[in-house]
């Protein structure tokens, strides 16, 4: 029940409520304290009525009082140092022992049979019940995210898939190049080592600028080549995604509009139908049929 906090006089606020319970278990304490001194005093009643019958029984068996009634018998002091007669001496003295800590194990079983009656009765029906604020947990929201380490964050960014891709096909243009050079420069020298002739400085500096100037061509030539390939298939691929779209509008047009394609596809009938114009027979008198 949602009680406004102005409504105090409501029998089922809290502070009402918890004012009941205190008041029900201090009467079920008092109750339960008469009760126990009642049980007290009748179970001395009954030990002493017991004592007496056998002093008497004694007497009239054996003509002497019973060795219970000797100075062996321990006497139960029954006064207080004030001189006061007090029946529940020993039941007072156990509970100021109890008085500090109490009885954990009955005050445990209480409070579970009294929430037991509360939920059933409907009492104990809050808005605060089975929360996080009553039990003291935290939203995974307001709890503070684990940090990252930069290690794990490099390594993620490492293995991506898209620099991965992009890396591998630069090492591999790199990698055929550099093979093209080699093989240039084997061939170049295995030329010069079959004619064993040699030349002056000047002329192999000329020669080794020849080559240079002739890789740089062949590099421009093949990326050339490379840049008409790719816009090549950059164009046919344009084609096949416009062919594609043209094909999906055509279906959704078809779709949207079907007493139109219905009419087109009658006219193109009756059209086939009719075939085409024939020319005049005094033209072609041989092609006209009947």
């Amino acid at each position: 029940m949602n009680i406004l906090h102005h409504k105090s006089w409501h029998v089922r606020t809290k502070s009402n409520m918890e004012r009941v319970r205190r008041d029900e278990r201090k009467a079920a304490e008092d109750e339960q304290r008469v009760l126990d001194r009642q049980i007290q005093a009748e179970n001395e009643r009954r030990i002493n009525h017991l004592r007496q019958k056998a002093d008497d029984r004694m007497t009239t068996m054996f003509g002497a009082p019973s060795s219970s009634s000797g100075p062996s018998v321990k006497d139960v002091s029954i006064s207080d140092e004030t001189g006061h007669v007090n029946l529940f001496q020993d039941l007072e003295r156990e509970e100021r022992k109890n008085l500090g800590t109490g009885n954990k194990e009955y005050e445990a079983e209480k409070a579970a049979e009294k929430k037991e009656w509360e939920s059933k009765m409907g009492i104990q029906v809050y808005f605060a019940d089975n929360t996080n604020d009553l039990n003291k947990k935290k939203e995974w929201y307001e709890e503070m995210p684990l940090r990252r380490n930069p290690d794990t964050l490099t390594t993620s960014r490492k293995c991506d898939a898209l620099p991965c891709i992009s890396r591998g096909k630069e090492e591999t243009e790199k990698e055929k190049k550099k093979k093209k050079r080699k093989r240039k420069h084997s061939d170049s020298d295995s030329n010069s080592d079959d004619g064993g002739k040699r030349k002056h400085k000047k002329d192999k500096k000329k020669k080794k600028k020849k080559k240079h100037h002739r890789d740089s061509s062949e590099e421009r030539r093949l990326e050339e080549e490379y840049d008409r390939e790719r816009k090549q298939k950059m164009a046919k691929l344009r084609d096949e995604r416009i062919k594609r779209e043209r094909l999906e509008k055509q279906r959704q047009y078809e779709l949207l509009h079907p007493e139109e394609v219905q009419k087109k596809k009658k006219m193109e009938e009756e059209e086939e139908k009719k075939g085409k114009k024939k020319y005049n027979s005094q033209f072609n008198p041989e092609f006209f049929k009947k």
